[in-house]
């Protein structure tokens, strides 16, 4: 995910096609035991953060939006890091309200949890809110959950 970070959206977008058309190709085929892991939800959500790194919410929201109401909510860690790039995609999308209520939702799952990844993540999603500090939903998340926790 170093492309998309960079600010080099073709390379990105093109490297994602490819993994797509790969994983297309071997629909049905004996697949390498080291792909157990990759699933068409698994590289919809890779497409989406490389989205929504790249600035590009009206890509990335659609896709985090439907792969999300498929995964397994026992998985709380990954729900909850999905569900924030999801925030700052709407964020991005200028939708503080419904950014505000992702990100509200991200952050009650993963206030239990014990993982840098998460807390990291939702220091970035409340920074990304901070401008829409006028925004009561926003205001109140932010009172909720002060940027330095």
């Amino acid at each position: 995910m170093g492309a998309p970070r960079a600010g080099e959206a073709q390379p990105a977008i093109r490297a994602l096609g490819e993994a797509s058309a790969a994983l297309a190709s071997t629909a049905g085929a004996e697949e390498p035991s080291y792909l157990y892991w990759i699933s068409s939800d698994e590289l919809q959500i890779m497409e989406a953060r490389a989205y929504t790194e790249l600035r590009r919410p009206l890509r990335a929201v659609p896709l985090l939006t439907e792969v999300l109401t498929r995964y397994d909510v026992t998985h709380v860690r990954e729900l909850a890091l999905y569900l924030s790039w999801l925030a700052v995609a709407l964020a991005d999308a200028n939708e503080p309200e419904e950014a505000a209520h992702t990100a509200s939702r991200m952050l009650d799952m993963s206030a239990d949890l014990t993982s840098d990844r998460t807390t990291q993540r939702a220091r970035v999603v409340l920074a990304r809110l901070k401008p829409y500090a006028d925004v009561p939903e926003v205001r109140e998340l932010l009172t909720r959950y002060p940027i330095s926790a």
